[in-house]
Formats: C-alpha cells, sequence, structure tokens
C-alpha cells in the first residue's frame, strides 16, 4: 500500500475523528440500551418492535451530530440523501444482525451487543468515503 494512502488513512485528523465517532457512538448506544431497557423490561413491549422504535429514534440524531461535531460540514440535501440511504441500509442490516442473534438465543441486550461490534466501525467507514467524503 502506497505511504501517503496510510498516511491519509491514520493521519491525526482522522483519528481525531474515530474518537469523536466512538464517544458519538457510546452516547448513542447508550441511548439505545437505556430505551431498549425501558420498553422492553419495563414496558413489556415485544423486543424486536422495541429494537426497531430505538434505533429509529436514535438515527435521527446521528445525522446532525455527526454533520457538525463530527466531520463539521454544512448540511445539504445531497449529504442528507446519502445518509437516509446508508442508515436505511445500516438500519435493515442492524434488525437482520439483531434477529439472527436472537434466533441464537442471546439476550436481547447481547445481540444489541453483537450488532453494534459488527456495524459500529462499518458505519465510520461509509460515513467518512461516503456521506461525507472527508479525506485529508
Amino acid at each position: 500500500m502506497n505511504s501517503s494512502i496510510l498516511n491519509k488513512i491514520f493521519s491525526k485528523r482522522v483519528r481525531q475523528q474515530l474518537v469523536k465517532y466512538v464517544l458519538i457512538s457510546l452516547m448513542g448506544y447508550g441511548f439505545v440500551f437505556v430505551g431498549l431497557f425501558i420498553l422492553v423490561d419495563l414496558l413489556r413491549m415485544n423486543e424486536k418492535i422495541s429494537f426497531m422504535i430505538i434505533y429509529a429514534i436514535s438515527y435521527f440524531f446521528l445525522y446532525t451530530l455527526q454533520l457538525k461535531f463530527l466531520f463539521k460540514k454544512d448540511h445539504d440535501f445531497n449529504k442528507l440523501i446519502k445518509f437516509f440511504f446508508t442508515i436505511l441500509f445500516f438500519y435493515i442490516c442492524a434488525n437482520l444482525i439483531y434477529n439472527l442473534g436472537l434466533q441464537l438465543n442471546l439476550n436481547y441486550l447481547l445481540a444489541t451487543g453483537f450488532t453494534i461490534v459488527v456495524l459500529m466501525p462499518l458505519r465510520f467507514m461509509v460515513s467518512k468515503l461516503f456521506v461525507y467524503k472527508d479525506i485529508d
């Protein structure tokens, strides 16, 4: 691999963005876990419906956080459309992986954690390279 490409991939700015992405993700996933606990354990809602609701709400706030605080970009319609389609793709993937975890008899919180571990790095790369096109 070309050293120039490696320098871009592992630049200080990219490392800082990755740290911010992880922090934003931890807050978002904290919301997901707490929301799931409230809906499933306290309100006794169906696990699958609860997961779809909580993830939809989480993704609603994610666009603004990534746009302004992570990638420091201005809003435009093309970014919003790309974000929408990538989130739709990841929303479907998240539901498939989560339901696979449930089929494997994982606890709903473990299935959620597994889903996060699989999708988090992929979402960062897609956001950076496709939605916001921000390579240094």
